[in-house]
């Protein structure tokens, strides 16, 4: 159905394809695997519409694809759910699907006949499983899944016949990711074309027809899940893989506390968004928060990066709440400004800033010499210190959001889903870089809404659910017991 020849494309001195072919099938599922930076999004937005390429040429049923339009792209039967949610923030749900001409519906789009884009949406979430949240809900103020899942509903609006999904699965629950599996085996068994862009190979396997792997943007093998284990799809994608790291850190109960929570309470125009969350965090501990997001987790880490009120309780590191570092889950909306240069996002971080200035004036020299030793030191992919953060792909970004919490010499480090879209090199350094700093003294809150990370990562393990926390007990750590509590089911 979809077949691309010899695609090539630059970005600057970066070659991000470099003759890639590429072909998908009427009625498969087609996983896209890849390191971070292998190419995997830039063919997937070569497909539609938003990247012209240099050379090479597309088809769709043999007929040539008009390359650098989107619309050319969606009216030939291509959409696509990209991997950061591509919402108006300060509008509600609605509008954004009447905006992004949801249905293709030119009247209604025209008129932003709001009921009828509603009604449209209702019928098309039923008919998916969704859950759409409450009416003129405003984006901002949904989680991260609600984002993406109103996304997957606008593209199938479309009823399109090549669907491209950019890591839909980060954001779902283990109770929720059979679910949207079983849809993509519906919309294969419709005749439809799925690309599945994922770095979870154990997913990959389990619902691709087949799949094709992308390295330093070449490709590298198109294969099938009987033919290639997780093992040998590790290794077309990166080359030998170290093993995963497993926590091999033991706090012991009467070890210094680092970080304290007492009864924290927040609530949003009358809504209990946090309620009466407790925790403590100890030295040399990775403390896991495992919970389906838009459960409060969001709200907890905007209260200890200061950038929220709490209602009620506090919290404490040590007696000084400034040694925390956090690493938010959005890196493009809340951890970097794209438009600025890496030196300048490294910047952000005050206690960075401190050591680098001098007598109130900022040393510019120094800050860009201690970016460039960054980049080495974290080996991020970067032509410099003056390279625009918008230039790095999404793994290079995290990496530096990573190391921006590292060097700021934090006791505390607050990582929101620092793995989300990173590849497994790049997800097996992160686990590293954190255990090396709970190791030598320091401590980490990790919130995750991936089971396989907190359960080979955490000592202490917590859930959340609906703003409530709990610990989970050395019985509840199995996928299934955690996923029951993570949908609030305490009593089971």
């Amino acid at each position: 159905m979809l077949e691309a020849k010899s695609i090539t494309r630059r970005f600057g001195r970066t070659l991000a394809l470099d003759s890639v072919d590429f072909f998908a099938r009427a009625g498969e599922i087609h996983a896209l695997l890849g390191e971070n930076g292998a190419g995997k999004t830039t063919l997937m937005n070569v497909f539609t519409g938003a990247i012209r390429p240099d050379a090479g040429s597309v088809t769709l049923d043999r007929a040539p694809l008009a390359l650098g339009s989107p619309e050319a792209a969606l009216r030939a039967g291509i959409a696509a759910v990209h991997q950061s949610p591509m919402l108006f923030e300060r509008f509600s749900w609605e509008k954004n699907l009447a905006l992004g001409g949801f249905g293709s519906d030119r009247t209604a789009f025209a008129r932003l006949d709001l009921d009828a884009v509603t009604s449209k949406a209702h019928d098309l979430a039923r008919h998916l499983g969704f859950e759409l949240p409450p009416p003129g809900a405003i984006i901002a103020e949904r989680s991260v899944a609600e984002r993406v899942r109103l996304e997957v509903l606008r593209a199938l609006s479309f009823d399109p016949r090549v669907l491209i999904l950019d890591e839909p699965t980060g954001v779902l629950a283990p109770n929720e990711l059979n679910a949207f599996l079983d849809l993509l085996r519906r919309l294969r068994g419709e005749g439809r074309s799925v690309i599945l862009v994922t770095h979870k190979l154990a997913e990959a396997r389990a619902v691709a027809d087949r799949i094709t792997v992308l390295r330093n943007g070449r490709f590298v093998a198109t294969t099938t899940p009987v033919e290639s284990d997780e093992s040998a799809l590790a290794r077309l994608m990166i080359g030998e893989l170290a093993p995963p790291p497993e926590a091999q850190l033991h706090p012991v109960e009467t070890s210094a506390t680092l970080l304290e929570i007492n009864n924290l309470s927040s609530r949003n125009d009358g809504v209990t968004i946090l309620d009466g969350i407790s925790l403590r965090l100890n030295t040399g501990e990775i403390a896991g928060v495992a919970g389906v997001d838009g459960n409060g987790q969001a709200e907890l880490v905007e209260i200890l990066a200061g950038a929220r009120v709490a209602t009620t309780g506090s919290f404490q590191v040590s007696g000084d709440s400034a040694a925390i570092a956090v690493i938010p889950q959005d890196r493009d909306l809340d951890g970097l400004i794209l438009d600025m240069q890496l030196w300048e996002n490294l910047m952000l971080a005050a206690p960075i800033r401190a050591r680098m200035t001098h007598r109130g004036w900022l040393d510019v020299p120094r800050a860009t010499g201690l970016c460039r030793e960054v980049l080495a030191t974290f080996r991020i992919r970067a032509s410099g210190p003056d390279a625009l953060a918008s230039s790095l792909s999404g793994g290079n970004r995290q990496r530096l959001e990573v190391a921006r919490a590292l060097t700021q010499h934090p006791r505390v480090i607050v990582a929101h889903n620092v793995t989300r879209g990173l590849d497994l090199a790049a997800t097996a350094e992160v686990h590293r870089l954190l255990l090396e700093f709970a190791t030598n003294g320091g401590a980490v809150l990790l919130i995750s809404s991936d089971l396989d990370e907190l359960l080979a990562m955490a000592t202490r393990l917590y859930v959340i659910s609906r703003g409530k926390i709990r610990a989970a007990e050395a019985q509840d750590r199995s996928p299934e017991k955690l996923g029951l509590l993570m949908a609030g089911r305490w009593s089971e």
